[in-house]
């Protein structure tokens, strides 16, 4: 009985020792997996922050000037320049303008028609103060891309984009992408197209031409100006001959100026 007793007592032993090495043994496991837990959270947090800083903007210090701009900080349609025989006619605006967007869906061809023809010459002058401050906020953001698109030779298309897809938030996936390729940017103008527009390389022509709204004492958009005035968008006919009689007009009682300071805008 005692010999019986002993190894009972060994087995209960032998049996607890093993409890415990198995308890130690899965303290470790459980050590293990939450180190790996661990570690595949630092690596996927690595790889977020390193997406962020790879999409993170930096700003290009060579800073750019697009093609068939003005001395005003405008950018030409159809890359057509002013001359003294024909209206030129100054476009205020903000991408986020809904007010603006109204304008360009009424008044949009009948200008690229005018313009076309030979009629009168037109240019876009962007502000950004529906940014309300806010650093490199989707009006900035537009404008940078507008001028980007400027430079591979698609301006006019993408302005017109941007305003029938105001209601898009203006992305970056929006203007790096879906609206230069809807415009017709392809292959290595788009490559060019996404390096400017993430190195901000028009910062300076955009911010230039925000400081020039707030100078010019412009107040609000959709601002249309001809010789210094103003046209009254609401008493215009939107259709190419009633248009253009609106321009000439101001023309003429402008002076047949090019650039001159409007008149001041009264609410």
């Amino acid at each position: 009985m005692a010999n019986n007793s002993n190894l009972s007592k060994r087995a209960a032993l032998r049996q607890a020792q093993e409890m415990e090495e198995r308890t130690k043994r899965n303290k470790r496991l459980m050590g293990f997996g939450f180190g790996l837990a661990g570690l595949i959270a630092v690596v996927v947090l690595g790889i977020v922050i390193f997406q962020a800083i790879g999409n993170r903007t930096t700003i290009a210090e060579e800073q750019l000037t697009p093609p068939n701009s003005t001395d005003g900080y405008g950018i030409l349609l159809a890359g057509k320049a002013p001359t003294a025989d024909k209206p030129h006619l100054i476009i205020w605006e903000d991408f986020q303008c809904p007010s603006c967007a109204s304008a360009e869906a009424t008044f949009g061809a009948s200008i690229a028609e005018l313009v076309d023809n030979g009629d009168i010459t037109a240019e876009v002058r962007t502000a950004t103060f529906m940014d309300r401050g806010r650093e490199d906020g989707p009006s900035w953001r537009t404008a940078v891309a507008a001028a980007a698109a400027a430079e591979v030779g698609h301006y006019d298309e993408f302005h017109l984009l941007a305003y029938q897809n105001q209601n898009t938030g203006f992305t970056d996936q929006v203007l790096r992408k879906d609206l230069p390729e809807a415009a017709g940017i392809t292959g290595d103008d788009l490559t060019r197209f996404a390096q400017l527009y993430n190195s901000r390389a028009f910062n300076d022509f955009v911010k230039n031409s925000s400081a020039k709204f707030a100078e010019d004492g412009i107040e609000a958009t959709p601002a249309y100006i001809v010789s210094g005035k103003r046209l009254d968008l609401g008493s215009v006919n939107p259709a190419p001959e009633g248009f253009l009689a609106a321009v000439t007009e101001a023309w003429e009682a402008g002076g047949k100026k090019i650039e001159e300071f409007p008149e001041p805008y009264q609410r």
